[in-house]
């Protein structure tokens, strides 16, 4: 694990910002250019700058992702530089898909009758829905199937 330095973060994050957000980094840069001569107390509560620098992150360091997020793990850039594989953007997929997949579980456990094409149906109509932004229509349609 890499110790935490600020500086070097700071320029990580104002060069990826520039890249792929350059209209949150211009804005930032407005916000900065208009605090206040005694900012480092206003802000940060230090009389100097530096001394808040020597301060470690408050709770588990998380990196910031600013890269836009792709379909595709393999090849997303935020996920490549998360160090647990996935950007929280993928995480929640997985965690949307894992969900989903335990409720059609469940499913074929109340019901004997439910195939393995019927939950693999279930699963692709699930998948259509979500890329055209229907998913929560077609988890109520699902969970209806699975009452009656």
């Amino acid at each position: 694990m890499t110790p935490h330095d600020p500086v070097r973060t700071a320029d990580d994050l104002w060069r990826r910002l520039l890249e792929h957000q350059p209209a949150i980094a211009a804005a930032l840069a407005m916000q900065v250019r208009d605090l206040p001569e005694d900012w480092p107390l206003r802000v940060l509560g230090y009389g100097r700058p530096e001394a808040a620098l020597a301060q470690p992150p408050s709770g588990p360091e998380h990196r910031v992702e600013v890269e836009p997020y792709r379909t595709d793990p393999e090849d997303c850039p935020a996920c490549g530089e998360a160090p647990d594989y996935f950007c929280r953007y993928h995480k929640g997929v997985s965690a949307g898909y894992q969900m989903l997949g335990q409720s059609l579980l469940d499913a074929v456990k109340l019901d004997r009758d439910v195939t393995v094409r019927t939950v693999l149906r279930r699963l692709s109509d699930a998948e259509d829905a979500a890329e055209r932004g229907e998913l929560a229509d077609a988890v109520d349609r699902l969970t209806e199937e699975t009452q009656r």
